[in-house]
């Protein structure tokens, strides 16, 4: 019998540590993947910037070239 208890014992420690393991490698996973969103989050900020710069230089060129003059 206590062969038996001590068997079941084992697995589950076995268990645990198997467990234990697998959580530790989401937890690098996940921050792997926060990372890699911050990465993209940041490079889609410049993008929107660099866009919306060069709308206001087209306009600011419009406007340079006589663009608010009223003569079409």
């Amino acid at each position: 019998m206590a062969t038996s208890a001590d068997a079941e014992l084992r697995a589950l420690r076995e268990r645990v540590a198997k467990l234990e393991l697998d959580e530790a490698l989401l937890r690098q996973e996940v921050s792997a993947m926060k990372k890699t969103i911050e990465t993209y989050n940041t490079g889609m900020g410049r993008l929107l910037w660099l866009i919306g710069g060069g709308f206001i230089a087209a306009i600011v060129s419009w406007i340079a070239q006589g663009g608010l003059n009223g003569k079409v």
